[in-house]
């Protein structure tokens, strides 16, 4: 078996691409090989910020060989009288086979003559020749370059290629790089060293450039930075701020990673926590590290009983630079953290009114407004919220203050420095300025959950806030015409719907959406007249947004498809029904602890024969009561009495309008047996009776069985 590396050598990569190129790659070659059936045992690709690498192991000298089928002439043409003709014969000579292996088929067209070829398997270097070339050329990524006269797009301009099959260079040609590439068996140290390496064989280069201090596996590199970082914290008895996202930063930004350690000056403990951590992470890379078991306010203007003044910085020079490099680094962030601190002292002089005032000079999107009338929607849309809530537990005034200053930071000199700052920065400003604790939290948290996984606020007052600056923006882009389509959302829609939707479903707020929209739309006609909107289109389109996102949070908590599409169902009814995310929430885990249960399979069963024969009858899907539709006169067994009087007892249970799930599934549960005596052979009635009243009837209690079983789910959907 054979291998194969090719090393791809770069100035240096962005980050994001050295990472996301690895996949990409892997796939394309993957797919190269298969289709031309070489045969491997192993694909590693890997990056560094100064290259490429792959390498293939396992690799078989020579594709599969190929059986070709080739269809020839009509068989009364190719044979005589049982005889071959000249036809036959030519059709043979020209597949290279004997006569004698053609064969007769069948075809829609009649009979023909086929032949099989067989096609030898290339070799493997021969195609890896033509593959590596096509497959750089096909590596995609953001912001690609060209460079001197060459015609070659990619991420950095390339500098080198190594490639190796087994002992020997497999060259290939690769003209449109300038200047021109000599394809060879050579590598390159690490940058600081800047020397040229001699590669052997696959084997050796990892090895090789281990010892030139290159870790080209990036599994290791990062597993070493990860290291070093908690070992250096463990030393100081501290606990490092270390992200995945940043790690993985880190890992493609050096080849040799090495820790140094720095500190800051005790006089920027005055400055927030976040800010100090934001200039560090975000803009510096380095590794803030945090006092252990301290849990800190999120308004404290302060952060000397949180963070250390010493900081980690993973570097990718070598050892003897440390110390300039430490100094360096320090240097940089007194800066940073000198213009952060000028910052906040100048924010600290503007009143909250003085900021609300300055947002009528900030602009939101075209058509829309500015912010600060972004902010009086946002108001409304709390105001909203809490009737329809109706919580007597919140206190509202503090509920509509928080909205109506939740955006004042974006005016602030910090958030315009740091915008990953916003939210957080407003509450501790208003916090500064004296406002209640619940204030200041509800807008320093409104911006969660950012993304699917992100933490959501903390209390209502902050969901709520969230939840009404997400509302405000959706269907201001809505009206505005500016709608998610495919893969495109460039306002990011989905997120702040997917939301809107974790907050009501973990709070279990009693929130009718779809009836919010509906009044909204009304107050957003009003505040823009000029905008030409039909309330009926857009009404439908958020409901039908809303369902979307929340079938997609369904998935995303790992529920059965089977389960989705029983509480989901596509009829009108269900998605009114799905709408209403704490009833959906309740029918949810009604089901599954329900579902555990001996008899729930029974359930199921007779709910689904019920609902095939009740499609028969004419009654809608929204009637539940027996009145007008079940004539008892026209009962001819004890069995119809007794799911009469069933029916009798589903009716009560939601006659207050509320209904407890897991009551109506025992209710199932003890009358499954009456269910079924309607279908016995000696106890039962025939359905599907010859007298058409008697008919109907039958069929009325079978709809109003399925029109409560569908109240918690289409069990016609839930397989046993």
């Amino acid at each position: 078996m054979s291998k194969y590396l090719l090393e791809i050598g770069t100035e240096e990569l962005p980050a994001k691409f050295s990472h996301s190129v690895i996949e990409q790659f892997k796939s394309l070659i993957e797919f190269e090989l298969d289709k031309k059936l070489i045969k491997f045992e192993q694909i590693v690709v890997t990056s560094t910020p100064r290259r490429i690498v792959l390498l293939l192991e396992g690799l078989v000298d020579y594709a599969e060989d190929k059986i070709i089928e080739r269809k020839g002439p009509k068989a009364n043409l190719a044979y005589l009288n049982g005889s071959p003709t000249n036809a036959a014969l030519g059709f043979a000579n020209s597949l290279d086979i004997d006569v004698g292996e053609l064969e007769i088929k069948n075809t829609e067209k009649g009979d023909f003559v086929f032949g099989k070829k067989i096609e030898k398997g290339l070799s493997t270097k021969i195609s890896l020749s033509s593959i590596i070339p096509k497959l750089v050329k096909s590596i995609q990524g953001p912001r690609f370059m060209k460079w001197g006269g060459g015609n070659i797009k990619f991420s950095r301009p390339i500098r080198w290629i190594a490639s190796i099959y087994n002992d020997e260079i497999l060259d290939f040609e690769f003209d449109e790089c300038d200047p021109k590439i000599k394809i060879s068996n050579k590598t390159k140290s690490h940058r600081l060293i800047n020397e040229v390496l001699e590669v052997q064989n696959p084997d050796d280069f990892f090895e090789l450039l281990k010892r030139n201090r290159v870790i080209a596996i990036r599994k290791e590199r990062k597993e070493k930075i990860e290291s070093l970082i908690n070992q250096a914290s463990k030393s100081l008895n501290l606990k490092p701020d270390l992200s995945e996202g940043l790690l993985n930063e880190l890992t493609d930004l050096v080849e040799w990673p090495d820790l140094i350690i720095g500190k800051f000056n005790n006089e920027f403990l005055d400055l927030p926590v976040e800010v100090l951590s934001t200039v560090m992470k975000i803009h510096q890379r380095y590794v803030p590290l945090l006092f252990k078991n301290e849990s800190f306010s999120k308004l404290d203007l302060s952060s000397e009983k949180n963070i250390s003044t010493t900081f980690c910085v993973i570097s990718n020079g070598l050892e003897k630079s440390n110390n300039n490099i430490a100094k360096g680094n320090e240097k940089v962030l007194r800066a940073r953290f000198s213009d952060a601190k000028f910052f906040v002292e100048s924010d600290k002089k503007v009143t909250s009114i003085e900021r609300t005032e300055k947002l009528k000079s900030v602009s939101y999107l075209k058509g829309l407004g500015n912010i600060f009338q972004r902010v009086e929607r946002i108001e409304e849309v709390t105001k909203k919220i809490l009737k329809f809530l109706n919580d007597k537990s919140l206190e509202e005034k503090k509920i509509i203050e928080a909205a109506k200053y939740c955006k004042n930071d974006l005016c602030s000199e910090i958030v315009f420095e740091f915008p990953e700052l916003q939210g957080i920065m407003g509450g501790k400003y208003l916090k500064y300025e004296g406002f209640s604790e619940d204030v200041c939290l509800a807008v320093a948290e409104h911006y969660l959950p950012a993304f699917y996984k992100d933490a959501l606020p903390s209390t209502k007052y902050g969901a709520i806030v969230s939840i009404s600056d997400k509302i405000e923006n959706l269907i201001s882009i809505f009206i505005s015409g500016k709608r998610p389509s495919g893969s495109s959302d460039p306002y990011a829609l989905r997120r702040n719907l997917n939301g809107v939707i974790k907050i009501i479903w973990d709070y279990e707020l009693d929130l009718p959406l779809d009836k919010l929209f509906n009044e909204l739309i009304d107050f957003w006609k009003i505040v823009f007249p000029n905008l030409n909107f039909s309330k009926e289109t857009v009404f439908n389109d958020l409901n039908e947004f809303l369902v979307q996102r929340i079938v997609s949070h369904l998935e995303e908590i790992s529920l059965s498809k089977e389960l989705i599409k029983a509480v989901c169902s596509s009829d009108e009814l269900s998605q009114k029904k799905v709408l209403n995310i704490v009833d959906l929430k309740n029918r949810i885990n009604s089901i599954i602890n329900f579902i555990e249960k001996d008899k729930f399979v029974e359930i199921q069963k007779v709910i689904t024969r019920v609902s095939k024969l009740a499609n028969k009858s004419d009654i809608s899907r929204e009637v539940l009561s027996r009145r007008d539709y079940i004539n008892t006169k026209l009962f001819e067994k004890d069995c119809e009495f007794k799911v009469f009087e069933f029916i009798g007892e589903l009716e009560k249970l939601f006659s207050e309008g509320y209904c407890n799930y897991l009551e109506l599934l025992n209710l199932f549960e003890i009358n499954v047996n009456t269910i079924e005596d309607l279908f016995d052979n000696e106890k039962g009635v025939l359905i599907m009776a010859e007298d058409l009243k008697i008919r109907n009837n039958r069929l009325n209690l079978l709809s109003l069985i399925r029109n409560y079983s569908l109240k918690i789910a289409d069990f016609t959907l839930l397989n046993s």
